[in-house]
């Protein structure tokens, strides 16, 4: 009503409803948004954005199951893709290329896997064995054993 008041009738149907929670303003301000990334608008670096107040916006992010489990699932590809033997090789790579892969700051990734330390274990522990004792006769497209 306000803004009616002050800018005219026209205005409310200029007005777009952003804010469902802080992550996805935050989203939407960044152009991660779902619907930016669907219109391909440019994406800001989050490291270009100045917080001020220490504005913290993984405190606003919250995951259902589902996200969990498909964030869970992106994790375990990044460490079977890029080989990373272990836990600060994976903090390394999101460090640099976790916005690349749509996955948010590291500390949301800890609350996801702290449900499944034994899982991530056992992928950084197969990338390892391959590092130390090789597997060449592994086809990296199929992961077929090859005569």
């Amino acid at each position: 009503y306000k803004i009616k008041q002050l800018l005219g009738d026209r205005s409310i149907a200029k007005v777009q409803i952003v804010i469902r929670s802080m992550a996805s303003m935050y989203s939407y301000l960044t152009h991660e948004s779902k619907d930016a990334i669907e219109k391909k608008k440019h994406k800001y670096n989050k490291k270009d954005i100045t917080l001020i107040n220490n504005f913290d916006i993984d405190r606003y992010i919250s995951l259902d199951v589902e996200d969990k489990d498909d964030m869970l699932n992106d994790v375990c590809d990044l460490i079977d893709d890029h080989n990373l033997a272990n836990m600060r090789e994976l903090r390394r790579f999101l460090k640099a290329h976790g916005s690349e892969y749509g996955i948010p700051s590291i500390k949301v990734v800890n609350s996801v896997l702290r449900a499944h330390t034994g899982l991530i274990r056992l992928y950084f522990d197969a990338v390892y064995q391959e590092r130390k004792y090789g597997r060449g006769d592994i086809d990296k497209e199929t992961g077929e054993i090859q005569d």
